[in-house]
């Protein structure tokens, strides 16, 4: 296992030599497209670049020990072909949450392993047609465990089609088909949606089934954006623009994580980390199409537990203590 995490380290840090420059007239993604594959289960969503979070060691409530949490991400997007009308692209990403504790699941009575890893690797066609339309797939497969590539039983696989056609002015419509393994919903049944893609002077985002993206930047200095899927996934935060390269903020997150524990009774069996979180940071942009993240705030409402159907709870639930957090992240933006 060792050497499993020093490789996982060191695809990590290829990222930044991978990255391409968009400005040098590579192919991009769409920004409704990444927001899709974000929100509908199709990405594990993680960021383009290098990232790590540290939670210090709190209470678990019921049990004589405590727990600890350092995260570790990376992402990648490598455009790998643009012939003008069809552009693909690579995709790749991978977490490792790394758990210092002894605690017990209480149901099954066995360990809480330590370390929990999503791995996925994939790829996005998209064709783009006459008049504005355009269409796509992504596939995207890897492991999502605490013992990734055990067996089969830990494979995820998912799965977007689009259809984005122009509305008024640059507005847009996106229809899609989500399959996804990893979801709060679905377990890799299509699911079919729909969403408006705007901009307006100030507003500029999308709103859809089932997920919402949308970004207040007004004259001025301030400025508001909310990013939702469902069912429990919410970010919104209030930026401050002190310069152009610079952005402070503020906010609330309800996030959760999902993994298929290698020793779980049933194969349908999905393990859940929850959590809520107040947090403030510093954005700087030294660069065109690179973001330095410097952030942190308060965890609350943590817990683990598993279950095979859409719940807030079930078996096996390890409650922790809230406290403090860090992060940084270098994020790529295309």
């Amino acid at each position: 296992m060792t050497r499993f995490r020093w490789a996982l380290l060191l695809g990590m840090l290829t990222v930044p030599a991978l990255a391409q420059d968009p400005a040098a007239g590579h192919a991009q993604i769409q920004e409704s497209v990444l927001n899709s594959l974000y929100a509908l289960g199709a990405s594990n969503g993680v960021p383009d670049g290098l990232g790590v979070e540290w939670l210090p060691k709190q209470h678990v409530r019921g049990q004589q020990t405590a727990l600890g949490m350092l995260t570790s991400q990376g992402g990648l997007t490598v455009p790998v072909m643009d012939e003008g009308a069809d552009q693909l692209f690579a995709l790749a990403s991978t977490r490792w949450v790394n758990l210092r504790t002894q605690a017990i699941l209480p149901t099954d009575h066995v360990p809480l392993a330590n370390n929990w890893y999503d791995i996925q690797a994939g790829g996005l066609f998209v064709h783009q047609m006459d008049r504005g339309w355009s269409w796509g797939v992504s596939l995207t497969g890897g492991s999502i465990s605490d013992r990734p590539f055990q067996t089969l039983n830990e494979v995820a696989v998912n799965s977007l089609v689009f259809l984005r056609t122009p509305a008024n002015g640059d507005d847009a419509w996106l229809f899609y088909v989500v399959s996804a393994t990893n979801g709060q919903i679905g377990r890799n049944i299509p699911i079919p949606g729909l969403a408006y893609e705007f901009k307006t002077t100030d507003w500029k985002g999308s709103v859809g089934f089932p997920f919402v993206n949308l970004n207040y930047r007004p004259p001025g200095d301030w400025g508001w954006e909310l990013n939702y899927a469902a069912l429990t996934d919410i970010q919104t935060r209030v930026n401050w623009y002190p310069t152009d390269y610079a952005r402070a903020y503020g906010g609330f997150a309800w996030t959760n994580q999902a993994w298929f524990r290698s020793d779980r009774p049933s194969r349908n069996d999905q393990f859940f980390y929850y959590e809520k979180r107040l947090d403030t940071g510093l954005v700087l942009i030294p660069t065109p199409g690179v973001n330095v993240e410097l952030g942190g705030g308060y965890a609350f409402d943590r817990y683990f537990f598993e279950t095979q159907t859409f719940s807030l709870s079930g078996r096996n639930r390890v409650d922790v203590g809230n406290g403090p957090f860090v992060r940084f992240q270098i994020e790529l933006k295309y």
